[in-house]
């Protein structure tokens, strides 16, 4: 008897020892000078036994960045279903005739799917033919009723307007409501650079101010920026001769119900579908009993929200995020804003045991420096989500080390590659890191880093955090 208990206590002191060492070893590793006048709040738990292995500023409330999709693609799950499908529709308002005229309006409708891109707008045509029109004698009308008209999120920075990660929300989307920008090299030098955009439209108009200058001229580059409240990019700067085709970058649009009607028109033309009245706004509701008739004739579903997680999780995507936050105050609430959305999703995050006043949300994607959690409420959302029905789910939408998603750089070619599944964030002076990690020993962990207001780069901020998390590889 005395000898189990001398083994007890030796084992106790020896996890003690253990616990105070890796303590040090991480407070060690924060111990630096950029922080020092920063915030810098870790949560680390074990997920079988529930222990918590350690804490620093753990309850105070942060700015969490693109963490925050950890919290809106959970509530998803939760409160839409894995299943859950995004829509769009096509209407016929009016009579269709046998030689294939629409006597009267096509109706494009949103019902906030932001997945819906270029191909999915040339099959809803193929749908539009399919039915029976070859010729609509009326206007294509787009609707974006189903959810609030509001472009921008509460707290978002006039900065970022022009760039496709704040592209504008709407219910009706298109191509993330963004262009691609391309430009390569003329074949003399002295002319403007080539430039092209993709989707292939006339809804942007490009200004081009670029030169190509000869071969390995240093410090070449070309950069872009849309106007304010126009469709216009202005592209700017030189390309050297033999530089293959570079991406200059995404830019988001002006009126993106306007630009998927736009888009989808040309699907239609594509498609042997004429339109003779242009483009407009639709001003009547759409009830299936009005006068003239109405007829859905085309739709749209996206892919099961278990995969829309990881279109959000893993490459960050701020409107996707931002529409499915307002999609969930529509489904639970009856309203398509962001506030139900946020009403909806404190609900849930009540009931998955978060501590309420350590919360603060005004938006889904993080773009939002007025958010605000603590890291020991990540830790408890990734605990609750471990225990979920939806855990694999989610779990899979998260980036991986050393694999993909914004982690894909990250730690390759380490022990970590693989065995480290995390969401990042990223504002001027803030990064975040939260998410699960399996050890050397086995040891299932979730944890929760978020740096605010450090004196650094990004980059040195993401590379201490990759420090923690290799030591608690090695360490547990």
């Amino acid at each position: 008897m005395l000898r189990r208990s001398t083994t007890l206590v030796l084992l106790l002191t020896l996890a003690l020892v253990r616990a105070q060492t890796l303590q040090a070893e991480i407070d060690s590793l924060l111990d630096v000078e950029w922080l020092r006048y920063g915030y810098c709040g870790v949560v680390v738990r074990d997920l079988a036994t529930g222990e918590t292995l350690y804490r620093r500023d753990a309850e105070r409330m942060l700015i969490p960045a693109s963490n925050m999709k950890l919290i809106v693609s959970a509530a998803a799950l939760h409160l839409l279903g894995a299943d859950y499908r995004f829509r769009t529709r096509v209407w016929a308002r009016g009579t269709i005739l046998p030689n294939g005229v629409l006597q009267g309006d096509l109706i494009l409708q949103g019902l906030g799917d932001a997945t819906l891109g270029w191909r999915d707008l040339q099959t809803l045509a193929q749908q539009v033919r399919s039915a029976g029109i070859l010729r609509v004698n009326g206007t294509l009308l787009y609707d974006d009723s189903w959810l609030d008209a509001e472009r921008y999120g509460f707290g978002w920075s006039s900065d970022d307007e022009p760039y496709g990660y704040q592209a504008q929300m709407s219910a009706l989307c298109a191509e993330r409501n963004a262009v691609r920008l391309y430009a390569k090299p003329a074949t003399q030098i002295g002319e403007p650079a080539q430039i092209r955009i993709e989707p292939n439209t006339d809804y942007v108009e490009l200004v081009n101010r670029t030169r190509t200058v000869e071969r390995g001229t240093r410090d070449a580059g070309v950069d872009a920026t849309r106007t304010r409240a126009r469709n216009q990019i202005i592209v700017y700067g030189i390309i050297a001769q033999g530089t293959d085709e570079v991406l200059v970058g995404r830019f988001s649009v002006e009126n993106p119900s306007h630009y998927a009607a736009h888009l989808f028109r040309q699907a239609l033309q594509e498609a042997g579908v004429t339109v003779e009245k242009g483009i407009a706004p639709n001003m009547t509701p759409l009830l299936e009993e009005s006068t003239p008739p109405l007829k859905r004739i085309a739709e749209h579903q996206s892919s099961p929200l278990r995969e829309v997680v990881a279109l959000i999780n893993k490459p960050s995507d701020n409107l996707l995020t931002e529409m499915t936050l307002k999609v969930i105050g529509k489904e639970r609430r009856g309203a398509g804003t962001t506030q139900a959305g946020i009403q909806a999703m404190r609900e849930f995050l009540q009931q998955a045991g978060l501590e309420m006043g350590a919360v603060h949300i005004v938006d889904g994607s993080g773009l939002s420096r007025i958010n605000g959690v603590s890291p020991e409420n990540f830790v408890r959302l990734l605990e609750f989500m471990h225990r979920s029905s939806h855990a694999e789910a989610f779990r899979e939408s998260l980036p991986v080390y050393g694999v993909d998603g914004t982690l894909r750089n990250r730690l390759r070619e380490t022990p970590i590659q693989g065995n480290g599944f995390a969401k990042t964030g990223s504002l001027n002076r803030v990064s975040s890191l939260s998410g699960y990690l399996r050890t050397r020993s086995g040891r299932y962990l979730a944890f929760s880093i978020v740096m605010n207001a450090y004196n650094t780069s990004a980059a040195d901020a993401r590379a201490l955090q990759d420090k923690v998390i290799q030591l608690l590889w090695e360490r547990l």
